[in-house]
Order: C-alpha cells, then structure tokens, then sequence
C-alpha cells in the first residue's frame, strides 16, 4: 500500500496547482500598448498602394522618425540579470501550491534567461533594423514618384542625432529607399542638434521641465496610489507572494516585458505572464502621465521647444510654393523625447481634459497615448502636393496612417489645403525661437 500512495502521490503531484487566472502563453491577443517601448509591428498602417489624388502631384515627402527598437539601458540590463533570483522565488511559489500561473508560462518561465549583455546597452535591434526598412519600403510604394528614383544629393537630404540607434534606423531606412548607403551622403551628426534633439540643446527647457521635482509630481501620486496598490497586490498574488512585491520588482518585471516583446514580436515574454490586461493598462498610464508633463500639454514650454521641426517643413513647403527648389525627400531621425515635443506643438492627440493622477477611468480613451504617438520607429510624415489652378495641399501621416487635422478639410480629397494649414500653424512657424535656451 505505501508503494502504491507514492506513485500516486509522484502521478498527481505535477497536477497539484491553483487555478490560473488565464494562460498568457495562449493569448491569440495579448495587449501590446506598451507605452514608447511598443513594437513598431503592431500598430502602423499596412497600405503599400501608391496615393492617387485627382489633378495632385506630390513634389516633396518629409519625415520625421524615431529610432526603431533598440536594447535597454545599461540599468535596465542588469535589472533584467537581477530577475534571475525573483524568478526563481516565483517557481517555488508555484511549487508550492501559491500563485496563478498556467504550466505553460510557468515552463516558459523557468527556461528563460536574460538576452543582452552590457555593450548593447541602446544599441539598434535586428527588429529595430526591420521597422525602418519595412517602413521605407512601403513609403517608396506609396510615393512612387518622388521615392522611387536613384540618389543624388540635391534629391534627397538625410539628418541623425548622435547615437548609434538613430545612425543604423537612417542605413536601414535609406536601404529601403535605395537598396545601399553605398552612394548617399551622410553628414556628421551635430552633438545636441537644435532642430532633431532641441530637448537636448535647450537648457531653459532642461531645468524648467525636465529636471523640475514638479514636472513628476501627477506621475509620482498616481504612482503610490490605489490603481497602483491593486496592481502591485494583484501581481504579487499572481506569482504566489504572501506579502507586496516592491514597487522596484514590478517595475523590472514590466520593463522586460515590454524590451522582451519589441525584441521578438512572434515570440512571448514569460514576464508578460505577470500582468493582465487591465493591469498592462493602468502601467500604461502611469507612463503616459510622466510623458504628458515633461513632453506634451502638461507644460506650455514644451510646444514652444517643440516647434523648430514644425517650422522646418513650413518653410520648406513655403519655397515650394514660391516655386523654389527643394528636394523631393527630407529624412530626420531623432528620439521620442523630441517627437513628442513636435507632436505638442502641432496640437496632434490634445484631449479636452488634462490628465492627472485622479482622472485615470475618465481617461480611458484619451488621446494622448504614448503606445500609438510615439512608439519604436514611430514617424510622421508630411507631404506636399502641387496641384492644377495653382493649388497646394499637404498630407500628414503617423505610423504610416492618414492623420486627419482639425480645420484642414477641403475639397481636395485626402489632402488638407497648404492655405488652412499655414493659417493654423503659421504662427507657430513665425514665432519659433530658441535663443531663449
């Protein structure tokens, strides 16, 4: 009798598991909004058809884009190689009875390792490789007639911030367009470039903004509140804790998660398996929060930093229109930070209400969501067209999407007409100076 109590207790023993809450690992769907470190591959537009506008030409595609996936930071690495302890707790947790885990993401999670070593730390990802190559490439499709022709330095400009991310997401871009950066003319990158990385060169902004303990002040309340308390007990119970995981852990963990999923977009993070989806949503705003004060409407210095990109295809269009010549494709390569400032400064995503550390549930539909405005690769892309009768026209895109603007409707289509657009943003373009950073 004793032989045949240890066989079954050897036979059950693997089935003695609490029930989980859902299985992450078989997620047909799983959420994805994963605030600036969102991968590029699940939220840009697929068209690849060329644009036809009924008597429009396009003359000249402009583009604003962030660098697309790149590894973490160098902190950010050994707090990955730091999980290798908390993920052995939670498989005991597990082992014994506590948490709410399915067996697959807790086999997955007991195979995983970290992936990076320290001399990546924010360098370009073979994916990040991918998102401005693919990108170009269905630019080129869309925009055959100003695209698709061979290089030459008075057609196409290129710029780039100073890193190694912006530099490889240019080769990458450029490859897409013309299939080699063999021929075309790179310039040095300028260190602190006023037009591509103004939160860099402007130091008023620095200490009005960025580095002022009020800027943080919403993100760090909405950070030790209830939606957070419910996250951080809600998670600690999913992994079978007893007591709270630090608010330090889980934010390890998230930050993974996220890196982990832009890495490998058809494969899965186990840390993922943390979270559900509502969580994945409050830690989403919690994001957006600290981005809405220190880039975006939370503060009105950031639209005015912001404009100096907006100001560049302005005045670019404007020569167009007076019949100067420009080149057919201008191609910027900056950082979210500064995208972000841009996006302020055109008024793109402002919502009626102002987010805050009180107002999450009112927000859920909120314009302002870092996810869709400026994830890895993010871009914006201005066109300008030439129309018959001496007409002009502009289309915006983000993420390779048709932004549709306020007050910009015409008669001309999918095209907002150049007038409306130099009355809206004309000021912005006229007043734009930075001489006090």
């Amino acid at each position: 009798m004793m032989h045949l109590f240890i066989l079954w207790a050897i036979l059950l023993g693997p089935l003695v598991t609490v029930k989980a809450d859902s299985c992450y690992a078989q997620s047909s769907n799983p959420y994805v909004l994963f605030s600036t470190y969102t991968p590029y591959e699940f939220v840009h537009g697929n068209a690849e058809d060329p644009v036809y506008i009924p008597q429009c030409q396009p003359v000249q595609f402009w583009i604003l884009s962030r660098h697309g996936t790149r590894y973490t930071d160098a902190i950010g690495i050994n707090d990955m190689w730091s999980l290798i302890c908390l993920r052995d707790e939670i498989i005991t947790n597990i082992k014994n009875g506590r948490g709410r885990l399915c067996a697959q993401d807790v086999d997955n999670l007991k195979k995983w390792t970290p992936q990076v070593v320290q001399t990546l730390s924010m360098n370009l990802t073979p994916q990040g490789y991918k998102d401005a190559y693919n990108m170009a490439q269905r630019f080129k499709s869309r925009f055959p007639t100003l695209l698709n022709q061979s290089y030459s330095p008075d057609k196409f400009e290129v710029r780039f911030t100073n890193t190694q991310r912006t530099t490889l997401t240019s080769f990458a871009f450029i490859d897409g367009i013309f299939g080699s950066t063999a021929h075309v003319i790179l310039p040095k990158p300028i260190s602190d470039d006023p037009v591509l990385r103004p939160s860099n060169y402007c130091d008023d902004w620095k200490n009005v903004v960025r580095d002022n303990p009020d800027t943080t002040k919403e993100y760090s309340t909405f950070k030790k509140g209830p939606e957070m308390n419910v996250v951080i007990q809600s998670v600690s119970n999913r992994l079978g804790f007893t007591s709270s995981i630090s608010y330090d852990n889980l934010s390890k963990m998230y930050t993974i998660c996220r890196f982990e999923k832009a890495w490998h977009v058809d494969s899965v993070s186990p840390w993922c398996a943390a979270f559900s989806e509502d969580e994945l949503k409050v830690l989403e705003y919690k994001e957006d929060l600290s981005a809405y004060y220190k880039h975006g409407y939370g503060s009105d210095l950031n639209k005015k930093v912001g404009c100096v990109l907006v100001k560049d295809f302005l005045d670019r269009f404007s020569k167009l229109e007076n019949g100067e010549n420009q080149p057919a494709g201008v191609f910027y390569f900056s950082h979210d930070t500064d995208m972000q400032l841009f996006l302020t400064s055109l008024g793109v995503a402002k919502d009626s209400e102002t987010l805050t550390h009180s107002n999450y549930k009112s927000m859920e539909n909120r314009l302002w969501r870092t996810s869709l405005l400026t994830p890895f690769a993010a871009n914006f892309a201005a066109v300008f067209f030439k129309c018959d009768g001496g007409r002009f026209g502009v289309q915006f895109y983000l993420q390779e999407q048709l932004l549709r603007i306020d007050g910009c409707e015409s008669d001309l289509g999918d095209l907002c007409d150049w007038a409306a657009i130099k009355k809206k943003y004309g000021s912005v373009s006229q007043n734009c100076d930075l001489s006090f950073c």
